[in-house]
């Protein structure tokens, strides 16, 4: 369905990345569960080359127990290649909340856990948010050295060039993992193109760009 596919609880600043970042104009409220269909947009790299990117529906602690929009839509996730965690550091629960996104998708499938992934540490222009973004940034660093944790204001354009820097590296090095493991096949990658192209029947439920109402 995507190159990248963005994971976060409601109001985390998924949707509001995706008009950002894309051609894409999904719903933006203040309020949760905005995003109740999969909405996906197209970030340009340059002339050559774009990247998909998925804004899924929020996800809440017990989501793959059928909580909140339940796991309707983690299997959504799982035809994504990469995945974009935003964190919302103005959010009291700022600490646990990776965490608690990551048992949701590995209660889910295990599999979820072992796509690529960085992290947006958002709304960072909110008082006292900054600090504790580097508070996050710190705690899963030491965890998981390899995931590229970056502190972003989607509202203020702080942070964005490099978070987008990381996107474009993060999807780059996915293709290139499964250009290798499928040697003989086309510039990318039969398997990962036909996986980004392919459609089914659930599709039904995914907004693509331009398809707003």
């Amino acid at each position: 369905m995507a190159d990248a596919g963005l994971v976060g609880f409601p109001n985390a600043g998924k949707s509001s990345l995706l008009t950002y970042f894309t051609n894409a104009r999904p719903k933006i409220a203040p309020y949760p569960f905005t995003t109740i269909i999969p909405n996906l947009g197209v970030l340009r790299v340059d002339d050559e080359s774009d990247i998909i990117i998925a804004d899924i529906p929020g996800i809440i602690e017990g989501a793959s127990e059928g909580l909140g929009l339940g796991d309707t839509f983690l299997k959504h996730i799982t035809r994504t290649a990469c995945l974009i965690f935003m964190i919302d550091c103005s959010d009291e629960n700022y600490l646990t909340a990776y965490e608690t996104l990551c048992n949701e998708l590995r209660n889910y499938s295990d599999g979820l856990m072992e796509k690529p992934r960085i992290v947006l540490c958002n709304k960072i222009d909110v008082d006292g948010a900054y600090e504790r973004a580097v508070e996050v940034a710190e705690k899963i660093r030491a965890a998981e050295p390899d995931t590229a944790v970056i502190p972003v204001s989607v509202m203020m354009g702080r942070g964005m060039k490099e978070a987008q820097n990381q996107i474009v590296q993060l999807v780059n090095r996915q293709e290139k993992r499964i250009e290798a493991e499928e040697k003989g096949t086309d510039a990318f990658g039969a398997g990962f193109m036909q996986s980004r192209a392919y459609i089914d029947d659930d599709d039904d439920g995914v907004q693509y760009p331009g398809s707003e109402a």
